[in-house]
């Protein structure tokens, strides 16, 4: 008799084990992240490029690592920090769509052709000519036809405590703290 209870209770603890191992790997992965809220004076410190202009092109495109990246180029109409900027440049971060697979990151900016922005960005160090956004989506600024600025969205979106910020007076405090 205490052999079958034995091997009953092994049982039970041997599905049981199962179970839980296989809740631990196979139920979807929640998680979260925390965004930091980043000043203008924050932004610039971190910034070695600070531009306003045009998003004249947007692609996507899938690297030999199987992410897919957006490349944005962006007319530049002023250099508000950064030297030997060209007219020309290319802003790229992760995210897009690439035939019928598409990939959203949370904290990335994502760049609207035609859109007039204000970007804090870093050089790449491999590649001329091409940068990344400071900061992620608090590195990205509309400016919308008011002169007006909007951190990380379009002029045309209504969020909830999304407030816009006189353009000038946003600029300024940006030269005060390069």
């Amino acid at each position: 008799m205490n052999k079958q209870i034995s091997s009953g209770v092994n049982k039970n603890i041997i599905a049981i084990a199962s179970l839980f191992l296989a809740l631990t790997f196979f139920l979807p992965v929640s998680s979260f992240a925390l965004m930091i809220e980043r000043s203008a004076e924050e932004l610039t410190q971190g910034a070695k490029v600070i531009v306003q202009g045009e998003v004249k092109n947007v692609r996507y495109y899938k690297g030999i690592n199987g992410v897919i990246y957006t490349r944005a180029l962006v007319m530049v109409n002023d250099v508000i920090k950064g030297k030997n900027i060209k007219k020309n440049i290319t802003v790229e971060y992760e995210g897009g769509e690439v035939g019928d697979v598409g990939v959203w990151v949370e904290d990335e900016p994502s760049l609207e052709k035609g859109e007039q922005v204000l970007l804090f960005l870093t050089n790449s160090f491999w590649r001329k000519n091409v940068y990344y956004i400071v900061g992620g989506v608090l590195g990205k600024y509309a400016i919308c036809p008011d002169d007006t600025v909007r951190i990380g969205s379009s002029c045309e979106e209504e969020e909830d405590g999304q407030e816009r910020q006189n353009l000038e007076d946003f600029l300024n405090e940006i030269e005060t703290a390069d």
